[in-house]
């Protein structure tokens, strides 16, 4: 199997640690289990110089990192703010390129449409760029460029900056991407929402569900916490299989935090720290009960705002989905101590070492062995792979927690505030 995360930053954008680097991300990403990872602001200059100076082109639109086996495919993550029907819009949408040759000419052509509209965009100031330009003038420069790049909207339901966000989305792809939505194969998740919610949208049927870290940070509780696993074997890949597997649907399962883990799963008002399920919002007028402003509308809201099937509903041939919460995460809730820390960091070690990759442990070592390995390890694990370990769900920009040990306090529901 190939484990793919598609989505990430670099150092260069902004918010990001100085060590999303090709060295720091190969280190990782092999101690997580990926294959390949999407090198992110591939439309960076600097960016762009490292992973050439820093990888070893193969030839099939696939780069080898000097420091070990994996595998980087050019990807960017652009951001399009635009007013379209009286609204603000900011869409964010993950861009895959076959090579550098056409990277090139699409910042080029780009950097030049941009200039003759008037519009600013420093290219150099921010890995992911902000331009001022439709979702639809985004797909016709990047598809006149080269018909092998692929447009993925991205985190489709965060509320702030997607397609279907609850704050400047829209109800369906077709009035976001026009034309081009028929072109558009796949769809990513977002951490707040899992494929399960997904189904429930016949409009977005035809299109395979796709899952990204979109990490900032390489360490080894942000990179690879979502992704994608693919059929056959590292060997086997390039950029044309990726092509093709996410054009057939032809994933073997894709890798998903729970839903509830996301830091928009639920609505809330985090400076007032209530979180609250739709049900409990839509009682008190979407207003928060402290201070009485505006709710940010979490993912489960705005799905069931846009859902016409019944929770529950999974469609014929779907592609499968596994549940995943970082290890280190796990091994630091079971030792009450920090994911930073030696004492957590030399366990985790230890386990990586033992099992070759954290995926490996979540998905392949049996529980018993687990068990036998670590304290209550593998009875998580299991946990995790049945979907019946419970997330105290995130809300308005705040990380939901799992609940492994006694020290994670409850949801408080309307009646507490």
């Amino acid at each position: 199997m190939i484990f793919a995360d598609l989505h990430i930053h670099s150092k260069y954008s902004r918010a990001t640690s100085k060590d999303m680097d090709v060295k720091h991300l190969s280190r990782f990403g092999e101690m997580k289990g990926l294959n390949v990872i999407g090198s992110g602001d591939i439309t960076h200059p600097k960016w762009r110089e490292e992973l050439r100076n820093e990888t070893e082109p193969l030839g099939n639109g696939v780069f080898k990192s000097k420091y070990n086996n994996t595998l980087f495919v050019l990807s960017s993550e652009i951001a399009t703010i635009y007013s379209q029907d009286d609204k603000l819009r900011r869409v964010h949408h993950v861009v895959l390129f076959p090579d550098f040759d056409v990277v090139e000419q699409f910042y080029d052509e780009l950097k030049i449409d941009l200039y003759k509209r008037g519009k600013k965009c420093n290219f150099s100031s921010d890995g992911r760029p902000i331009i001022g330009m439709g979702s639809v003038e985004l797909c016709e420069h990047l598809f006149s460029v080269s018909k092998k790049n692929i447009l993925i909207p991205a985190h489709i339901w965060t509320p702030w900056f997607s397609v279907f966000g609850s704050k400047s989305g829209f109800d369906n792809l077709n009035d976001c991407y026009g034309e081009f939505a028929k072109d558009l194969f796949a769809l990513e998740t977002g951490l707040s929402s899992d494929p399960l919610m997904n189904w429930r949208l016949s409009s977005i049927s035809d299109k395979v569900l796709v899952s990204n870290s979109d990490c900032h940070s390489p360490f080894v509780s942000r990179i690879g916490r979502e992704c994608n696993v693919l059929r056959g074997d590292a060997s086997d890949f390039s950029y044309d299989y990726l092509l093709n597997a996410l054009k057939r649907k032809e994933l073997e399962f894709t890798v998903e935090v729970d839903p509830s883990y996301g830091k928009y799963h639920f609505d809330g008002h985090r400076n007032c720290n209530v979180c609250l399920n739709p049900s409990e919002s839509i009682k008190i007028g979407n207003k928060c009960p402290v201070c009485g402003r505006e709710l940010t509308i979490g993912v489960l809201h705005r799905v069931e705002e846009l859902a016409d099937k019944p929770e529950g509903y999974k469609p014929a041939k779907a592609v499968p989905f596994e549940y995943h919460i970082p290890l280190i995460e796990i091994v630091s809730n079971l030792v009450s101590s920090g994911v930073s820390t030696k004492k957590v960091w030399v366990i985790y070690e230890a386990l990586i070492k033992k099992y070759g990759n954290e995926f490996n442990i979540m998905f392949k070592v049996s529980v018993d062995d687990l068990n036998n390995s670590f304290a209550n390890l593998g009875s998580i694990v299991k946990s995790l792979r049945d979907k019946s370990l419970r997330v105290k769900p995130g809300y308005d920009g705040v990380y939901g927690e799992p609940v492994i040990n006694a020290n994670v306090n409850p949801q408080k529901s309307i009646g507490d505030f």
